[in-house]
């Protein structure tokens, strides 16, 4: 197997990885803030265990600290929208990301957006409406703002090594530690702490998680940009099949037409800045 194929393998397992969070947060019976910690206690020593191996220096510095809080509000909102709203509603909010992206970059980096990112905005965001307005019971207003808070956070996680002295992975590391931090407390309340349950938090935190990143992360490594975003791209279309097949909570019509507006507008995006970027 050549590098290349090894690479978009390693992306590929890694978008199964992450688009497991979906079921698993919907089966764990905690809530939200510790469901988040819970997973977050095993992905940390993943995380760490890879950046001790790969050679890594951790970082630590204000724009670092900064990072790890917005890596924790993202974990934080993306796995509470997860609980308060549909699977379908909460993975493609967040993934509207790369728009975030090209405002934060406009605001904060005075980068004027091109005709086509405001294109891709005014589609996204019509998308969204489709995917928040489809009447369905397994979704709330507040499960939505949240998912939508989570795609900021993301693109500022994203975003991580743009800003001086950021180091993104040592922000990702210090993000979930600060995780834990947060909702141990709430852990101590919680009352099911079958064997049932702390397989499922263990599996979120160890798979999901931390396996999840780790495999993203080397993958990308060793495959072009273009092909390891495709097929990254299967995490928020899987991630609902998942959740309505072994959950059965399913989504409307309407709110299928928006994701693959958002979802696919994404892909065509990245596609398409990749190419000009070649």
């Amino acid at each position: 197997m050549n590098r290349e194929n090894k690479g978009l393998w390693l992306v590929l397992l890694g978008a199964i990885a992450f688009s497991l969070g979906g079921l698993f947060v919907k089966l764990i019976p905690w809530m939200p803030i510790s469901t988040n910690a819970g997973r977050c206690i095993f992905s940390s020593f993943i995380i760490y265990l890879y950046i001790r191996i790969s050679g890594h220096k951790i970082v630590i510095n204000r724009t670092v600290v900064l990072g790890a809080v917005f890596v924790a509000a993202m974990l934080v909102c993306y796995v509470a929208s997860m609980k308060m709203t549909s699977a379908a509603s909460a993975i493609v909010l967040e993934y509207t990301a790369p728009v975030f992206i090209i405002l934060f970059e406009a605001f904060l980096f005075q980068k004027k957006p091109t005709r086509l990112d405001l294109i891709v905005c005014l589609i996204v965001f019509l998308g969204i409406v489709l995917v928040v307005s489809d009447g369905s019971e397994n979704r709330t207003l507040a499960g939505d703002m949240l998912g939508l808070l989570s795609g900021v956070f993301y693109a500022l996680t994203i975003m991580l090594n743009d800003f001086e002295d950021g180091d993104s992975l040592s922000s990702v590391l210090f993000g979930h530690m600060l995780t834990v931090l947060i909702g141990l407390p709430f852990i101590m309340k919680e009352s099911d702490f079958s064997s049932h349950t702390l397989l499922l938090v263990m599996a979120l935190g160890i798979f999901q998680a931390g396996a999840g990143y780790t495999l993203l992360t080397v993958g990308l490594k060793h495959c072009e940009a273009l092909s390891g975003s495709l097929v990254a791209s299967i995490e928020p279309v899987l991630n609902p099949i998942l959740v309505a097949v072994f959950y059965g909570e399913y989504v409307s019509f309407r709110a299928i037409i928006g994701a693959v507006v958002v979802i696919g507008t994404i892909c065509l995006y990245n596609v398409i800045r990749m190419k000009k970027n070649d």
